[in-house]
């Protein structure tokens, strides 16, 4: 039987292109979310279209937005079936091969870094004994960015539990490929030295939150969904706030614990060891401080590592009571039990 020859020569880095300027819109964004020069992003379109021998793509008139050919919306699917079976190979690759060097960068909110990746990240270290996981603090804004120019694979980050999730799918505002809520209640604490006033009353009577305008208020982010969610709550009552930003979780504990004339606020498994010693104490307000989720944000424009995925699931394991015991052969999940430093909330479901 006589053997087809293939009629055009074409890259992966031209399907990237190709999908990269429809998701973003323009050549311009699509260059920044690929990281590439411009010049680069329109010779590999250019060099798609010579290989077609057909125009994929077209400016809207008046606009710089980049819009589809009849033939584009052709390759458009097939591009991503490509570039899709690509990731897909090359994590089954490394599966496979576990020897394979790799590097999945994280990056998370100061108290995320210390709480939580502190207590999971070991375990996955240990399976994948030769990925290295490098992991970087930021504010929100800052994770959101990283993830979205493709800087790190995997951002988490705190956000008010009742924020609108993001949006998935192929939406060109939407600069993540994935999104997954690891724990979608997660309290937070308002505490004291136990010499503080307001922790020795007696009996402990439930505190309003106009009584908190006579105090000072520490918390650790300057900016970012956490300190704007403690303002907001704050101002409901009082005309103003003496918030002050530490720069980090220790430092607020640190204040409050110098002064007994402070409070401040934090997640709760960023105080459940300090709660269970004594050292601070845990003030009842009215009405309670709002609740937070954790996101774990997944970037499009860079290959899945199995251990990505397997690193979310730990979280989500320590987050949940109840672990089912795994199938014979499969490797043990990470027991919530066995993390003494995060507290397990009854959550049985995290939808």
């Amino acid at each position: 039987m006589r053997r087809l020859e293939p009629t055009c020569d074409l890259e992966l880095r031209q399907l990237r292109a190709l999908v990269a300027v429809i998701d973003q819109g323009s050549i311009t964004e699509a260059a920044r979310s690929l990281r590439l020069a411009q010049s680069t992003v329109s010779e590999a379109l250019a060099a798609l279209e010579r290989a077609l021998g057909a125009t994929v793509v077209r400016r809207r008139r008046g606009s710089r937005e980049s819009i589809l050919t009849a033939a584009g919306q052709a390759l458009l699917p097939r591009a991503r079936d490509v570039l899709a079976a690509i990731d897909e190979t090359c994590t089954a690759v490394a599966e496979a091969a576990m020897e394979t060097r790799a590097t999945v960068n994280i990056v998370a909110n100061e108290s995320v870094s210390t709480y939580v990746l502190s207590a999971v990240l070991p375990h996955l270290r240990g399976r994948w004994p030769n990925t290295r996981f490098p992991v970087s603090v930021a504010t929100c804004p800052e994770i959101r960015q990283g993830v979205r120019d493709g800087t790190f694979d995997v951002g988490l980050l705190l956000e008010g539990a009742e924020a609108t999730p993001i949006r998935t799918g192929n939406n060109r505002a939407n600069p993540f490929e994935d999104f997954e809520v690891m724990a979608p209640t997660i309290p937070l604490v308002l505490f004291a030295s136990p010499s503080h006033p307001l922790a020795q009353r007696k009996h402990r009577q439930p505190t309003a939150r106009r009584d908190l305008a006579a105090f000072d208020m520490f918390a650790s982010e300057a900016n970012g969904d956490f300190h704007a969610l403690i303002s907001r709550f704050l101002l409901e009552d009082l005309s103003s706030v003496r918030l002050h930003s530490t720069g980090s979780v220790e430092a607020v504990k640190r204040e409050v614990m110098a002064s007994a004339c402070a409070f401040g606020i934090l997640p709760l498994y960023a105080v459940v060891e300090d709660l269970r010693r004594g050292s601070i104490a845990r003030l009842d307000i009215r009405p309670a401080p709002p609740t937070m989720r954790l996101l774990g944000l997944l970037s499009r424009f860079r290959v899945r590592h199995p251990g990505v995925t397997e690193l979310i699931g730990d979280i989500r394991c320590a987050f949940v009571r109840g672990q089912p015991v795994p199938a014979q052969g499969a490797r043990p999940a990470l027991r919530a039990e066995s993390i003494s430093v995060l507290p397990i909330t009854p959550i049985a479901v995290l939808e």
